[in-house]
C-alpha cells in the first residue's frame, strides 16, 4: 500500500513540475525557447488556394471570371513532400525525365455549350459541357415534341426535355473541389493521375479539378454555334484529353421531310478519349469511364416502365446477343452485394426509360480489340421506391501500355435521343423497344395511327378510325355472336325444362344440354370468340402506346398526352391504387363495358346463373382500377369500340334471320363435344363400379350377411367338388 502512495505522489510530482516548466520557463529562460516553426510551404500554400477556391466558386456563380485550381501546366522543382521513389528518392514522374509541377494552377470554371436550341439549325440537341471533370452535365432535345410532362407555373412555357443530366439542377452548379459533386456523364477516373492530383491537393481528382479548356470549334455553316471542344489535364507525367464533338444534318438532310426521325445522326455526341504518356519509361494504365446519368424519368405515378440497363454484346459466333436489368433488381443485387459484372465485347450499352434511351457505342473493331475488359452495373441514387432508382454503370477499360511518348485513343459515340426503330437501327439497338409477345400487332397498330395522323388526323381522332377498321374486320364474327346469343335467348325454355328434369344429376344434365345444342346447330363458345380476338389487339394497342414517343404529348379533348391518363385534375388527397389524379376516361370505360354487359347479358334462369352475373359485376370494379392507370389513348379506344359495339348489337337485332331447313341434319359433334361425352362416360362408369363396391360391402352393424355374399356362400355349399369324389 505505501508503495502505490509512493507512486502516485512521484508521478503527481513529475506531471506539476513539467507544467510549472512550461509556464514559468520562457519567461526566465527566454533563449532556450525558441519560436515554433512555420508550417511546411507547400502545405501552407495548398490551404490558401483550398480557402480561395470557395470564394472562387462564390464568384464563378456570380458572374465574374476568378480562376480555379486545375493542373498546371508549368514546370517547377518537385514538391517538399512528394514521396520519394525507392531507388533514387525522386518522385516516380522526375525519376521518369519528367518535372512534376509544383502546385495546381488556376484554371477558369467554364460551361461549353454545344450544338442550339434551334431546330431549323441541323442540330437536334444542345450540350452543357463543365471543365469540373469535363464531363456531359445536361443534354437536352430542341424539337418541340419533346417538351417536359411536369406542367410549368401559369405563364411560363414548358421547357424542353433533358435526355441526361437531370440529377443536377443546373451546369453552374457543378464547383471544383466539390466532395458531394453528384455523378456526371463520361466521368473518368485514372488512378495514376489521381495519385499524382492528390499529392498536390488531397480534394483533387480528375472528377473535381478543373481542366484546361485546350480548343472550341465553330460551326462554318452556323455563326455563334461550337461544335466541338477539346479539355486536357495533366499529372504524373501522363496527360488525359477529352474532345466532344456534336454532329448535325446537313444542309441537304435538313430540308428532308422526317429527317430528324429517320437519321441518329443529330442525336450523336461524339467522345474521344486520348492518353499520352509524356515519361520517358513504358507504362500500364487503365481508366474508368462512367455511363449515362440523370436519365429522365416521366410520370412515375402511372409510368409502366423505369429506368433500364440495356446492352448488346458481340457473340462469339456473330451476331448479338442481349442483356437486360431493371432498376428494382440492381437496388436489391447492391444490397446483396451479388451484382454480376459483364465482360463480353460490348456492341452497345445504355439507360432507357419509357421513351428516351443514352446508349454508349464504342467504335473500332470491338471484337478484336475491345476497348473495355468489364462493364459494372451500378446505383448512382437509390429512391423510396426501388424501382425509381437512378442506375447507371461504370465501363472499365483493358490494360493500356503506352510506350515512351506514346499515346492512345478510343472513339465513342453517345446516343441520346428517342426510341424509335429506325434511329437505333443503325447500332443495332432496335431491340430495347419491347413490344412483348404481340409484337406484330403492335407494330401494325402503331403503323396505321401514324399514317391516319399523316393524313392529316389528329392522334385521338387516329386511334378512333383505328377502332373502326379494327371492329369492320371482326364484323363477320360480331354478327355471328349477336346471332349466337339470339339463338341463345330462343333455347332458355328448353333448358329451364333440362334443369327441372335433371336438377339432381348434373352429368345427365350437361349430356342433355349439349345434346341440345347438337340438334339445334348451336354453339355455345361462338359467343366468346370477339372475346379471344380482341385480346392480342388490347395488348398489342397497350404496348404500341406504351412505346410510341409521337403520341406521347399528343394533345386530345381536354387532355395533353395520350399515351398517359387524362388526369382532369389533381385531387388534394391521395387514395389506394389510385393516388391523387382523377381521371375521367378510365371511369366513362368502365360505365360503358357495365352497360353492355347488362344490355346484352341473358336473364338469369337460376341461381347459379345469378351468382356468375354478380362475379362479373364484381370484376367490372376489379378492371377499373387496372384501367385507372392506362394511357388516355387506350380509353378512347374502348370507348369508341363499346359505342360501336352496343350500335352494331342493336342493329343486327332487327336484321331477318335466315330460316333453317325443316330437315337439316343435326351438326356432328365436334371434338369439344366428343370430348365432353368420353368424359361424361367415364365418369358414368366410375360412379356405377363405385356404387357396385358400397353395395358389396356389408354394413358394421349389421349381423345378418349381405344378399349376394349369402347367395355366393350357398352357392359354393351345393356345387359338387371337381370330379365328383373318388370311386372305390
Amino acid at each position: 500500500m505505501d508503495h502505490q502512495r509512493r507512486l502516485l505522489l512521484f508521478g503527481l510530482s513529475c506531471f506539476l513540475i513539467l507544467v510549472g516548466w512550461g509556464v514559468v520557463g520562457p519567461f526566465l529562460f527566454p533563449g532556450m525557447f525558441p519560436e515554433p516553426k512555420p508550417k511546411d510551404q507547400l502545405a501552407q500554400k495548398a490551404g490558401n488556394e483550398r480557402a480561395a477556391n470557395d470564394k472562387v466558386g462564390e464568384a464563378d456563380n456570380s458572374g465574374t471570371d476568378t480562376d480555379l485550381p486545375a493542373v498546371s501546366s508549368a514546370e517547377g522543382d518537385a514538391p517538399a513532400n512528394e514521396p520519394p521513389s525507392a531507388a533514387s528518392g525522386e518522385s516516380p514522374a522526375k525519376a521518369a525525365g519528367v518535372t512534376e509541377p509544383a502546385e495546381l494552377e488556376k484554371f477558369k470554371t467554364q460551361v461549353v455549350t454545344l450544338g442550339s436550341q434551334d431546330p431549323k439549325s441541323g442540330y437536334s440537341l444542345w450540350v452543357d459541357l463543365t471543365s469540373v471533370g469535363a464531363s456531359v452535365v445536361k443534354a437536352s432535345l430542341n424539337d418541340a415534341r419533346y417538351i417536359v410532362e411536369t406542367a410549368p407555373p401559369a405563364g411560363q412555357p414548358r421547357a424542353q426535355l433533358s435526355v441526361v443530366g437531370n440529377n443536377v439542377s443546373d451546369a453552374a452548379d457543378v464547383r471544383a473541389f466539390d466532395p458531394d459533386r453528384r455523378k456526371l456523364t463520361l466521368d473518368l477516373d485514372l488512378e495514376a493521375v489521381d495519385e499524382a492530383l492528390k499529392s498536390l491537393d488531397p480534394k483533387a481528382s480528375l472528377r473535381s479539378v478543373n481542366w484546361e479548356v485546350v480548343a472550341t470549334t465553330p460551326d462554318p455553316e452556323e455563326p455563334g454555334i461550337t461544335s466541338s471542344v477539346t479539355f486536357a489535364c495533366k499529372a504524373g507525367g501522363i496527360e488525359v484529353r477529352k474532345t466532344f464533338t456534336l454532329h448535325r444534318l446537313s444542309q441537304e438532310e435538313s430540308t428532308q421531310e422526317d429527317a430528324v426521325d429517320l437519321r441518329s445522326t443529330p442525336y450523336e455526341l461524339a467522345a474521344t478519349i486520348e492518353i499520352r504518356n509524356l515519361a520517358d519509361e513504358e507504362k500500364t494504365l487503365q481508366y474508368a469511364l462512367q455511363g449515362p446519368v440523370g436519365l429522365a424519368l416521366e410520370n412515375a405515378e402511372h409510368a409502366r416502365k423505369f429506368r433500364d440497363l440495356k446492352a448488346g454484346f458481340f457473340a462469339e459466333g456473330g451476331g448479338l446477343t442481349t442483356a437486360s436489368l431493371t432498376a428494382a433488381k440492381l437496388v436489391k443485387a447492391a444490397d446483396n452485394d451479388t451484382i454480376e459484372e459483364w465482360t463480353r465485347p460490348v456492341r452497345y450499352i445504355g439507360i432507357d426509360v419509357q421513351y428516351f434511351a443514352a446508349l454508349v457505342i464504342p467504335g473500332g473493331d470491338q471484337v478484336q480489340s475491345a476497348y473495355f475488359s468489364r462493364v459494372v452495373p451500378e446505383v448512382v441514387d437509390e429512391a423510396e421506391k426501388k424501382e425509381r432508382s437512378d442506375i447507371s454503370f461504370e465501363m472499365v477499360s483493358t490494360e493500356l501500355t503506352l510506350p515512351p511518348k506514346g499515346n492512345v485513343t478510343h472513339d465513342l459515340t453517345l446516343y441520346l435521343g428517342p426510341k424509335r426503330t429506325e434511329l437505333l437501327l443503325p447500332y443495332g439497338a432496335e431491340g430495347i423497344i419491347d413490344h412483348g409477345w404481340f409484337a406484330a400487332i403492335a407494330n401494325v397498330m402503331e403503323y396505321l395511327v401514324k399514317t391516319f395522323h399523316g393524313w392529316g388526323a389528329p392522334y385521338g381522332i387516329a386511334i378512333i378510325m383505328l377502332t373502326v377498321i379494327v371492329r369492320g374486320c371482326m364484323f363477320p364474327i360480331s354478327k355471328k355472336q349477336a346471332l349466337s346469343a339470339k339463338r341463345m335467348k330462343e333455347l332458355q325454355p328448353q333448358l329451364t325444362e333440362l334443369r327441372e328434369k335433371y336438377k339432381d344429376d348434373r352429368q345427365a344434365l350437361a349430356q342433355a344440354q349439349m345434346e341440345l345444342y347438337r340438334k339445334a346447330n348451336f354453339n355455345p363458345l361462338a359467343g366468346c370468340l370477339p372475346v379471344f380476338l380482341q385480346l392480342p389487339i388490347f395488348i398489342g394497342l397497350y404496348r404500341a402506346l406504351s412505346n410510341s414517343v409521337d403520341l406521347r404529348m399528343a394533345p386530345f379533348l381536354w387532355f395533353d398526352n395520350l399515351a398517359a391518363p387524362d388526369n382532369l385534375f389533381t385531387m388534394s388527397f391521395s387514395l389506394p391504387f389510385i393516388g391523387n389524379s382523377f381521371n375521367l376516361l378510365p371511369l366513362i370505360t368502365m360505365g360503358l363495358f357495365w352497360f353492355q354487359q347488362k344490355m346484352f347479358m341473358p336473364p338469369a334462369q337460376n341461381p347459379e346463373m345469378e351468382m356468375q352475373q354478380k362475379m362479373m359485376s364484381y370484376m367490372m370494379i376489379f378492371f377499373g382500377f387496372l384501367f385507372y392507370h392506362v394511357p388516355a389513348g387506350l380509353c378512347v379506344y374502348f370507348i369508341a369500340s363499346s359505342g360501336w359495339g352496343m350500335t352494331e348489337r342493336k342493329l343486327l337485332e332487327y336484321l331477318p334471320e335466315k330460316k333453317q331447313p325443316e330437315n337439316v341434319k343435326p351438326r356432328k359433334e365436334g371434338w369439344l363435344a366428343r370430348k365432353l361425352k368420353e368424359l361424361q362416360e367415364v365418369a358414368e362408369m366410375q360412379q356405377q363400379l363405385q356404387q357396385r363396391q358400397k353395395d358389396r360391402q356389408p354394413h358394421p352393424h349389421e349381423q345378418s350377411p349381405h344378399p349376394i355374399t349369402a347367395e355366393r356362400d350357398e352357392t359354393k355349399k351345393k356345387r359338387p367338388g371337381r370330379g365328383g369324389g373318388r370311386r372305390r
